[in-house]
C-alpha cells in the first residue's frame, strides 16, 4: 500500500512544479501593486476592450466545441455501427493523429490551402468560379478562426466519445425494435440519455481546449480579431504594451473560465460511472 501511495509522488512533484507554484506566482503578480495588495489590475480587465475579447473567445471557443460535439458523436456513432473493421482503424488513426495536429503546423497548413492565395483558394476561383474572400471567408477573421477550429476540435471529439458510444448494448436497441420503435426513437429515447454525460465531458474538454488556442490563432489572426489569448501574449511578451499584472490579471480569469468547463467534465465522468453502476445492478438482477 505504502509503495502505491510512493509511485503517485511523480505525479504530484510534476503538478506542484509545473501547475500549482507557477499558478501561484501568477495569482501573486496579479494582486501586487505599486503599493502591496490591489485589485487595480482586475477593474482594468472590466473595461471595453477586455470585456469583448472574453465575449469574442467565449462566443467561438463555444460555436466551434458544440459542432465539434455533435459531428464528433456521429462520426463515433456510425464508427461503432459500421462493419468495416478497416474504415474503423484508418479513422480513429486519423482523428489521433488530426487530434493534436495544431498550433503552428495547422497555421501554416491553413495558410497554404484556405489563404488568400491558398491552393483551395484558388482552385475555387479558377475552376468552381466561386471566391470564397469575396464572400466573407478570412482566416484572420472570425469565420478562418471557426474553421481551423473544427479541424482539431472534431477529431478530438471523435476520440472522446468512441468509448461512450461502444458502451451502448445491442440488445437496447433491439428490444427497442421488437416494441415497434424507430431509429430515430431509439436514438431520442436511449442513445442520446445515455451518452448525455459523456457528451457534456466532451463539450467541456472541447471548449477549454478552443479558449485557451493561443499559437493557431495568433499565426492566422495576429491582432486583427479580439481574443484573450493573445492579449495575454501582448501583456507578457510585448516590447509595447507590455504589462505583466494586467497580463497575470486576464490569465487568472481565463484559469477560472477553464476550471469551470472542466469541472463539467468531472462532473460528466461521475454521472457515465453512476450509470454504469445502475446499468450493471439491474444487469445482474
Amino acid at each position: 500500500m505504502r509503495l502505491g501511495r510512493l509511485l503517485f509522488l511523480p505525479i504530484f512533484a510534476f503538478l506542484l512544479i509545473f501547475a500549482i507554484i507557477p499558478a501561484f506566482g501568477v495569482l501573486s503578480s496579479s494582486l501586487t501593486g505599486t503599493h502591496g495588495l490591489s485589485f487595480t489590475f482586475y477593474r482594468q480587465t472590466f473595461s471595453q476592450q477586455y470585456y469583448n475579447a472574453f465575449w469574442t473567445t467565449t462566443w467561438l471557443s463555444l460555436t466551434s466545441s458544440v459542432l465539434a460535439a455533435i459531428w464528433g458523436f456521429v462520426i463515433a456513432f456510425a464508427l461503432v455501427r459500421t462493419s468495416m473493421t478497416v474504415l474503423q482503424r484508418i479513422i480513429t488513426a486519423l482523428s489521433s493523429t488530426m487530434a493534436n495536429f495544431a498550433g503552428l503546423p495547422l497555421a501554416v497548413a491553413f495558410m497554404a490551402t484556405l489563404g488568400t492565395s491558398g491552393i483551395l483558394t484558388l482552385f475555387l476561383q479558377q475552376y468552381l468560379h466561386v471566391d470564397i474572400v469575396a464572400m466573407g471567408f478570412n482566416l484572420a477573421a472570425f469565420s478562418g478562426l471557426f474553421v481551423a477550429y473544427l479541424s482539431f476540435l472534431t477529431p478530438l471529439a471523435v476520440i472522446l466519445m468512441l468509448p461512450a458510444v461502444s458502451s451502448l448494448h445491442q440488445e437496447w436497441e433491439e428490444a427497442m425494435y421488437t416494441l415497434g420503435a424507430s431509429f430515430f426513437l431509439y436514438l431520442r429515447k436511449v442513445a442520446v440519455p445515455v451518452l448525455l454525460p459523456s457528451m457534456i465531458g466532451t463539450l467541456g474538454l472541447l471548449f477549454a481546449n478552443a479558449f485557451s488556442t493561443y499559437v493557431t490563432s495568433y499565426e492566422l489572426a495576429g491582432s486583427s480579431i479580439n481574443l484573450v489569448p493573445i492579449l495575454i501574449g501582448y501583456m507578457v511578451n510585448g516590447n509595447v504594451s507590455m504589462n505583466l499584472g494586467l497580463g497575470d490579471a486576464l490569465s487568472m480569469e481565463e484559469m477560472i473560465v477553464l476550471g469551470v468547463s472542466i469541472s463539467f467534465y468531472f462532473f460528466a465522468q461521475r454521472k457515465s460511472l453512476l450509470h454504469a453502476r445502475e446499468g450493471r445492478s439491474a444487469n445482474a438482477t
